[in-house]
């Protein structure tokens, strides 16, 4: 598709005001880019507000299948990756004023945030993976100050030269394998079985067959 006249000089700003009409290839190609932009933050946003390992209903209560433990092992890293490159690349096309150093930092750390707000406040993550990925696309459309294929090397130039320590990586890569770990045994279950129990007064099944007996509200003991 050819880009209108106006475009064909880009010089990194999307700029229409010297546009004298606004006719049907310039609706048409605002409309899908602002609808493509959307539905990439939206999967981004989904993706990231919530635990990754599928839990399935049991009679000994929420437990991962097979398939979805190895489903969860394999697809973490490229999720995280996306992640990271859908970040990077709105910081990196968007003209503003971080230094390379903050490009690489602030998605990162983004990431981590959301991921352990996740598994320890749940709306807060839900609410802070929708509005982020949402406004940076946002923020780049209706700005429109879009770097110039110049820059953008030479800002990926300048980027490349910052080294990624090992452990950075491992927190970036690994960190949710630790945070779902202790999630699921910590809380799944083992805390959380204990805490229902508590609230009702009954027994809780220990995995080693004894029995956990948590006082009824009147603070007796029930019996097996």
């Amino acid at each position: 598709m050819a880009l209108p006249r106006e475009w064909r000089a880009y010089d990194g700003a999307v700029d229409t005001s010297g546009l004298t009409e606004v006719g049907f290839t310039e609706i048409v190609q605002w409309s899908i880019l602002i609808g493509v932009a959307a539905l990439i933050a939206y999967w981004i946003y989904r993706s990231m507000d919530h635990p990754l390992l599928a839990l399935t209903q049991t009679p000994a209560g929420p437990r991962p299948t097979r398939r979805a433990l190895v489903t969860y092992i394999l697809v973490t890293p490229i999720l995280v990756t996306a992640w990271w490159s859908f970040f990077s690349l709105v910081l990196i096309v968007n003209e503003n004023a971080l230094n390379p150093a903050q490009i690489v930092i602030f998605p990162i750390a983004l990431i981590i945030a959301i991921r352990t707000l996740a598994f320890i406040a749940p709306r807060a993550a839900h609410e802070l993976a929708k509005v982020i990925p949402i406004a940076l696309v946002a923020f780049v459309i209706l700005d429109g100050n879009i770097r110039n294929v110049e820059e953008m090397g030479e800002i990926l130039d300048q980027i490349a030269e910052i080294q990624i320590t090992i452990p950075a990586l491992l927190l970036l890569f690994a960190y949710d394998y630790l945070l779902t770990a202790i999630w699921y045994w910590g809380w799944i279950r083992w805390g959380r079985p204990r805490w229902q129990a508590r609230r009702s007064g009954e027994h809780v099944a220990d995995d080693d067959g004894g029995v956990a007996v948590l006082p009824d509200a009147d603070g007796a003991d029930r019996g097996a």
